[in-house]
């Protein structure tokens, strides 16, 4: 569940049209409503492949007890309305720790894992191959969102490996809300309301550090159109955890469509 705000936030529910589009993003994320991570994400499609590459690092009392910095990037292809996932690349420092960790997808095989430091038997199960098998890397995951015929980005389940944990993902429609823009969010809008539930299936923490979820916490995930013909971009997060709520606000975004580029949002 812990890489889901960088994996849902950091990237863009892509979708529309199939000319060449570069789409940067900028999130803020808070905890008891204090700042504790900032997000830059470049989203990079047209009608064939996708490429999403994402920063992240820690601020705040967050970065005063546990810095942390991470580039994590993913790609693939784009076909017949499926997304097939290429690669997924994650490195960076945990509390001045380095770790890095990479998926490669085979065709009809499971993905080929490179991870430093490698998983800890102690702290970690190993993910079994039949659960790797017909997998989605975070980013692949949601993009896929965007490829579903109906259009709707909160009716979905996802199969995501990260290259440590098996999670099922079912996003389910919680309705419609009008955000206002305030001195945390640059957006201000109708926007759908995207209910998360999910399931860790294998790879999980032993011990997890912050003790066990709450099996009836509340993720909500608002996505929003930024221009009449451009993609679906995650707008507002609500997580629930064990010491309370993380909440994450998009910035500021700007789009690049044929080499013409535009602000979408504003601090």
């Amino acid at each position: 569940m812990r890489w889901l705000i960088p994996g849902m936030i950091g990237a863009a529910l892509l979708a529309g049209k199939a000319e060449a589009r570069e789409l940067d993003l900028s999130y803020a994320i808070y905890f008891g409503g204090l700042s504790v991570a900032d997000f830059q994400s470049k989203i990079e499609y047209g009608a064939n492949d996708y490429r999403v590459t994402t920063e992240a690092r820690s601020t705040g009392i967050l970065e005063y007890f546990f810095p942390i910095n991470v580039t994590s990037e993913g790609l693939g292809a784009i076909a017949d309305g499926r997304v097939e996932p290429e690669a997924y690349l994650s490195h960076g420092t945990f509390n001045g720790e380095p770790r890095r960790i990479s998926l490669r997808n085979r065709t009809g095989a499971a993905p080929e894992i490179t991870m430093d430091p490698p998983r800890d038997p102690e702290k970690r199960d190993a993910v079994p191959e039949a659960l790797q098998l017909g997998t989605l890397d975070p980013y692949a995951a949601v993009v896929a969102l965007a490829l579903k015929s109906d259009g709707h980005p909160c009716e979905a389940e996802l199969p995501v490996f990260n290259g440590r944990t098996r999670t099922d993902f079912r996003l389910k429609r919680a309705g419609t809300d009008r955000l206002q823009k305030t001195d945390y969010s640059a957006f201000s809008g109708p926007a759908d309301v995207c209910e998360v539930e999910y399931q860790t299936l294998a790879g999980g923490y032993k011990k997890p550090w912050f003790g066990q979820d709450k099996s009836n916490s509340r993720t909500r995930l608002w996505v929003a159109r930024l221009s009449a013909d451009g993609p679906w971009v995650p707008v507002r997060l609500e997580a629930e955890g064990l010491f309370g709520v993380v909440v994450g606000h998009i910035t500021s975004a700007s789009e690049r469509v044929d080499l013409a580029e535009r602000a979408l949002l504003k601090p």
